[in-house]
């Protein structure tokens, strides 16, 4: 049976309904438990902490702020800040913020070249607790989140077209980019799949690059990859937040001729007191609400044996869980930012104008 949380009509695990949840839930039957996933009390903690900023910041914070936060309550003493070399500036910026709310980073020297494996390595030698990602080509970003030895966040989602707010390609899939998303000649012939190595996911992500003067937005720039790596099955991890996204999302895929498999954050129907938090902990106190359950949302997509995943809005740190469970390459299509309509880089830009000013 295949996963399609992006195509549920009821999202049902909302409620913690599961006995009327559509018959082809992947909650009816063989689901793992939640004691299962969450054997180790890292996986506990994280999940947790990451329950309270989304409590605590609900609709006020950015995702900039989101991250401090949750680096201060799982004590992160030391945050890397990954990015790609033509975006330093948005990475600088991070760096501004950060240690403006009094947390030790470490920004990469500047440099012409882009080069994941010698940021994780740089991070690794300085020892960082955590390390988020301000900006990396696609391709690029799976390479650094399987390298890292910490946990990854993403924050900046590189899209030069879109000026690095890629989920206006969803938004516009059927009108201004309709063209541009479902053309498929304006895209490589899929290739042969030989495995998802550093080095083949590298080659494969400067095959894209070369053809970056295309004026492609990021989704193209994904399925470029996908094409390049040979991968046909695509797996779709989403905040149900983000279930219309994700929605126009696999119709693009499809659109594209891949199979994908898709897991919202809410599957598994666990309520949030079985991970300890109280009802003035929650988002709406007095209403029954289930937690984000990353690590199921990756056991889906390894059950599924999806051969590259989608990273697509899900809270700081639930991204994090699931991009260490994962076994496929993760690539990030979109960021969170329920201030600023997902659009994440332009908290860094207002530090901009009030240096200016």
């Amino acid at each position: 049976m295949t996963v399609e949380c992006a195509k549920c009509s009821s999202y049902m695990c909302r409620t913690g309904s599961i006995d009327v949840a559509p018959v082809n839930c992947p909650m009816h039957g063989g689901f793992p438990s939640f004691a299962d996933l969450y054997a180790d009390d890292e996986s506990r903690r994280m999940a947790y902490q990451s329950a309270l900023v989304e409590a605590d910041g609900y609709c006020r914070w950015t995702r900039v702020r989101e991250v401090a936060a949750l680096s201060r309550r799982m004590g992160f003493a030391r945050v890397g800040i990954a990015h790609c070399a033509d975006m330093y500036r948005e990475a600088n910026l991070v760096d501004r913020f950060l240690t403006g709310h009094e947390i030790e980073t470490v920004l990469p020297p500047r440099t012409r070249h882009c080069s994941p494996r010698k940021q994780a390595e740089l991070f690794q030698r300085e020892d960082t607790d955590f390390n988020l990602i301000a900006g990396m080509c696609v391709g690029h970003d799976a390479v650094f989140i399987r390298e890292s030895h910490v946990a990854v966040t993403s924050l900046v989602v590189r899209d030069l077209r879109l000026r690095h707010n890629p989920v206006g390609a969803l938004y516009t899939s059927r009108g201004y980019l309709r063209d541009a998303l479902h053309d498929t000649s304006r895209r490589s012939d899929p290739q042969t799949f030989c495995g998802t190595t550093p080095e083949r996911i590298l080659v494969a992500a400067e095959q894209v690059r070369t053809k970056a003067n295309r004026g492609w937005c990021r989704l193209e720039e994904i399925m470029e990859f996908a094409n390049a790596l040979g991968a046909r099955h695509l797996g779709v991890t989403f905040c149900v937040g983000f279930r219309a996204e994700a929605e126009s999302l696999t119709e693009v895929l499809r659109a594209n001729g891949f199979r994908v498999s898709s897991a919202c954050c809410k599957t598994g129907a666990v309520p949030k007191e079985v991970l300890g938090i109280g009802e003035q902990q929650k988002v709406r106190p007095n209403r029954p609400e289930m937690i984000c359950n990353s690590l199921a949302q990756a056991e889906l997509l390894n059950r599924e044996g999806v051969e590259l995943a989608l990273l697509l809005g899900q809270c700081v740190g639930h991204d994090s869980a699931t991009m260490l469970r994962l076994e496929a390459p993760v690539v990030c299509a979109a960021a969170k930012d329920r201030v600023l309509a997902h659009n994440t880089v332009a908290a860094l830009y207002e530090l901009e104008d009030q240096a200016v000013g």
